[in-house]
């Protein structure tokens, strides 16, 4: 871990705290939220919000919700849906959150 890119990180994070779905610290999951969020991940969404969904794809860090295909993908692939369905929130947030949110070190 990087020390610095982890504060850079949960300060971050700090805009979305008014935000129960979102993790605070990208290192420290809670296992209900996870739970919770893996659920989310089956969501179906809309034309329009899955053209959110598809930016937040092609334009984060890792082109994705993280960067391997592991749980912490569905996690907060499931985190985004319901932020985009639930929360109106755009691609770019998704993207944002994303990026803030790398936690497993590749």
């Amino acid at each position: 871990m990087d020390l610095k890119r982890y504060g850079e990180q949960i300060e971050g994070l700090k805009k979305y705290a008014k935000v129960e779905e979102v993790p605070p610290d990208p290192y420290d999951i809670q296992a209900g939220l996870a739970q919770k969020l893996l659920v989310y991940d089956k969501i179906v969404l809309t034309p329009a919000q899955q053209a959110a969904y598809d930016y937040a794809m092609q334009h984060s860090e890792e082109h994705g919700p993280c960067c391997c295909h592991c749980w912490r993908w569905h996690v907060y692939g499931g985190l985004a849906k319901v932020l985009i369905r639930g929360r109106e929130f755009t691609g770019e947030q998704v993207m944002e959150i994303w990026n803030l949110s790398d936690g497993c070190g590749g």
